[in-house]
């Protein structure tokens, strides 16, 4: 047990040092700290920052304040504007991230219990950001709701979110428009572990994949985004307006997580992305019932979190296997 707990302690030392060298700094007070604003403090409380190495390989990522302490974590990537007070996100290059990680895995069946990422995001010239990118896919996912499997070690993860939240350059024709891209089922489609699923009909695109057009992107304007999962629903309003109202019972077996930030899809560019809100709410109602018209699947039983005796940095390994085979599949579209 002594050794154990002395590993713990080694581990947690390591990523202490980590963070106070070369990856954070404030260069000289210029870039405000996003732990000293109160309207950001709760969220971070609740969340860990998954960033990548700009210059370093394609889907690499870290993990930082894996307990809720965001003291000290600030750079030239993630900071806050000390003029507009907006919380702002940066990354170069194609399937690099820097996102905050929310903490609980919540079960999305519970007719009782409504789960709110609330933001407001302004996107900073992205048309400019992708001038030179050479891949097709060409878009910026702003909020994920992912899943963590069957139970809180990871069991039964499935390799997709259920929601991307998306600027896209141009979806046939359409340019400059935020897109929320639902996944319409549980099966794993791609890879190795889709083999058996990838030629059958529920894997066809239009039917695994359903797309939500949220609207045009406005230039140096924001735009409020409300995603709640709850009762087996997602819901999505824009600017107050309810837009997206799916029925998820497929996925009522997955616990389910919020991420919030950036994550590129494009080449040769860097992304800024400034968030002037970022709340996280659990609530026991909501106040417009979340209904749908859409046709229902089996219901499921509400999942129970399993004990577990893993420690934190083997949940850790877990998620970033699943976003390395995400990096790998999120290429169709």
């Amino acid at each position: 047990m002594k050794k154990q707990l002395l590993s713990i302690a080694a581990i947690l030392t390591l990523a202490s040092c980590t963070i106070t060298g070369d990856h954070f700094s404030d260069q000289n007070g210029h870039l405000g700290e996003p732990a000293n604003y109160k309207q950001f403090q709760s969220v971070l409380k609740q969340s860990k920052l998954q960033i990548s190495d700009p210059n370093g390989k394609r889907s690499n990522k870290s993990s930082y304040a894996i307990d809720g302490d965001f003291s000290g974590i600030v750079n030239e990537y993630f900071y806050v504007d000390k003029k507009t007070e907006a919380l702002v996100f940066k990354m170069k290059n194609d399937h690099l991230r820097n996102e905050l990680r929310l903490q609980e895995n919540f079960p999305v069946n519970s007719p009782n219990n409504f789960y709110t990422l609330s933001a407001e995001i302004e996107v900073i010239d992205p048309v400019e950001s992708m001038k030179n990118t050479d891949i097709k896919q060409n878009e910026i996912t702003l909020i994920q709701v992912h899943n963590k499997g069957i139970y809180d070690d990871g069991t039964g993860s499935i390799p997709h979110p259920l929601l991307r939240l998306v600027w896209k350059l141009d979806k046939d024709g359409i340019k400059g428009h935020f897109w929320a891209i639902i996944k319409n089922n549980a099966v794993i489609c791609k890879g190795d572990d889709g083999k058996d699923n990838k030629d059958k009909p529920i894997c066809e695109y239009n039917t695994a994949y359903k797309l939500f057009d949220l609207g045009k992107a406005p230039i140096g304007k924001l735009t409020a985004f409300d995603v709640t999962v709850g009762n087996n629903q997602l819901a999505i309003k824009v600017n107050g307006q309810l837009i997206v109202n799916h029925n998820i019972n497929y996925w009522s077996e997955l616990l389910s997580y919020f991420k919030a930030g950036v994550y590129n899809q494009y080449s040769n560019g860097m992304t800024e992305v400034h968030f002037y809100k970022l709340d996280y709410n659990e609530a026991s109602t909501i106040t417009e019932p979340v209904s749908s018209n859409e046709p229902s699947v089996n219901n499921k039983p509400v999942i129970i979190n399993k004990p577990s005796n893993s420690i934190e940095a083997k949940i850790d390994k877990n998620e970033e296997e699943i976003d390395e085979k995400w990096d790998e599949w999120d290429d169709w579209d």
